[in-house]
C-alpha cells in the first residue's frame, strides 16, 4: 500500500524538513507509542552515514523512551491535515496521555523498524539510533538516527 507517498533519498525535500516543526514518534518495549513536537533537528552525516540529529531534553518522556525503549524513532513533517497535532504533542506528556489518539493521528507500520510513521505527513523518516551524546546545551541530549527509509507525500512530489 502506498499511503499516498513514495520513497525518496534522505536529502530530497530538505527545505521542507528544515522549515517545519516535526512530530517525533518513539516506542516503549511493550509497543506503546509516544509523539513529541520537535524543532531542534537536522539532517546531517555521522561518519559518512545520512542521519537525523534530534536534540531532546532530558526531562521529556521521549528521552526516556529513546534510552529505555526501542532503539528507533520516526520523524514526520506534518501537512495542513496533521499540523494541529504539534500543539497536542508539545503540550501534553506521554507519561499520562496517549497523544497520538488525542490528536487523531493514524500511524503507518514501519518498513524497516517497529516504530510507525504518521499518515498524511508531507515527509517521514524511519531512523535507527547509531550514536548519542551530550549537546552543547546541558538540558538536552543529541540522538543520531541513521535514515533507513524516507518518504515524501505525493502532494509535494514534483
Amino acid at each position: 500500500m502506498s499511503y499516498n507517498r513514495k520513497e525518496i533519498g534522505p536529502y530530497e525535500y530538505i527545505e521542507q524538513f528544515n522549515g517545519n516543526t516535526a512530530l517525533m514518534v518513539t516506542m516503549d518495549k511493550k509497543g506503546n507509542c509516544n509523539v513529541m513536537a520537535l524543532d531542534w533537528k537536522k539532517i546531517t552525516e555521522f561518519k559518512g552515514i545520512p542521519v537525523i540529529r534530534a536534540q531532546v531534553a532530558y526531562s521529556r518522556y521521549t528521552y526516556t523512551l529513546l534510552i529505555e525503549g526501542m532503539n528507533d524513532f520516526t520523524i514526520n513533517i506534518p501537512s495542513e491535515k496533521t499540523y494541529h497535532a504539534i500543539d497536542i504533542a508539545g503540550f501534553y506528556s506521554g507519561r499520562n496521555t496517549d497523544k497520538l489518539n488525542k490528536a487523531g493521528l493514524i500511524t503507518i507500520p514501519g518498513k524497516n523498524i517497529k516504530v510507525p510513521t504518521i499518515k498524511d505527513c508531507i515527509l517521514s523518516y524511519e531512523c535507527r539510533i547509531i550514536h548519542s551524546s551530550e549537546s552543547n546545551m546541558t538540558s538536552h541530549h543529541y540522538f543520531y538516527g541513521k535514515i533507513l527509509t524516507a518518504y515524501a507525500s505525493n502532494d509535494i512530489i514534483k
